[in-house]
């Protein structure tokens, strides 16, 4: 499937979709041998994986800010990997994001009672790949623990590590470096790629095989191509940079109203609704709920958006 592009530029195909576009990402994650290679890339060393689950949400009891992981995978020894593909790093700060998302993780390992120690709570990693150094070290990893001050090399072995990965830098690992460029252009082809190990090509026989499902073909009629489409062709038709502006914009409003309503037919937490929309459609917060509340208000009084 292709998208009807503007002149002078190459027509969009879903070839173009890289391991780092949400859709991909997710479509691939969910299959464990996949993540199974990424997370094992990552961290240096085969993990074995018992359980996968992708956009998985964990509520806040108190009715504060629920989480919903990327990619969450449980390792045979209870290892908890987190590996979340952030793009947009300008829109919050990633490493209070961290933060909140290891208590949260942890909130439903342990049972409530006296009985229930801590000692049981598993080792977490939470990783964040980003297309941007956010600490601008040139580094392709930062791995953060918790260690004494006073003394640097106490560690506090809580368990808890913190990894960022970033896709701009060639400085770190060949295996991994390969991976993140991989990530950023899903062929083997990437000349940026320097190592073309048995897992990676293995990952891409995954990719391929992804995009050659039914699915993918679902997955093509995403709501971001819809919108893309509609955008572009209203533009075209005016002949004029306004009216393909507008076009544009009409096009991703069309979008938004429509990946609502699909999802308050699946029953899908406003939470998670108003995260997609962020997600997918570049929003802020405040608009994704306006987005929101403005669709709650025209179902109820009866008009369908057109």
């Amino acid at each position: 499937m292709s998208v009807t592009s503007r002149p002078g530029t190459v027509p969009w195909t879903e070839k173009d979709l890289n391991l780092s576009d949400f859709a991909l990402f997710l479509s691939t994650m969910k299959i464990k041998r996949a993540y199974e290679i990424v997370v094992s890339t990552i961290m240096g060393y085969p993990v074995e994986l018992k359980q996968v689950k992708v956009e998985e949400v964990i509520l806040n009891r108190e009715r504060k800010r629920a989480i919903r992981l990327d990619a969450w995978g449980e390792a045979v020894d209870r290892t908890q990997f987190s590996v979340e593909m952030q793009n947009d790093t300008t829109q919050d700060d990633i490493r209070k994001r961290s933060r909140y998302y290891q208590g949260m993780i942890d909130t439903p390992i342990l049972k409530a009672g006296k009985r229930t120690k801590y000692k049981k709570l598993p080792p977490t990693y939470i990783i964040f790949i980003t297309q941007d150094d956010i600490f601008g070290m040139d580094h392709a990893m930062y791995s953060f623990r918790n260690v004494c001050r006073e003394v640097p090399d106490l560690e506090l072995g809580d368990g808890a590590e913190k990894i960022f990965l970033n896709m701009s830098s060639f400085n770190g690992r060949e295996d991994l470096i390969s991976l993140l460029q991989y990530m950023k252009r899903s062929t083997l082809d990437n000349p940026d790629i320097p190592q073309r190990g048995d897992m990676l090509v293995e990952l891409d026989e995954i990719v391929r095989e992804v995009k050659q499902s039914e699915e993918w073909e679902e997955i093509e009629m995403s709501i971001f191509d819809i919108a893309s489409k509609a955008g572009f062709e209203q533009g075209e038709k005016s002949g004029f940079e306004s009216g393909k502006q507008q076009g544009m914009q009409q096009g991703m409003q069309k979008g938004i109203m429509a990946l609502i309503a699909d999802n308050l037919e699946e029953a899908v937490p406003d939470e998670r609704i108003i995260e997609k929309l962020i997600r997918h459609f570049d929003l802020s917060r405040g608009d994704a709920e306006k987005y929101l509340m403005e669709y709650r208000k025209l179902a109820q009084s009866g008009v369908k958006e057109s």
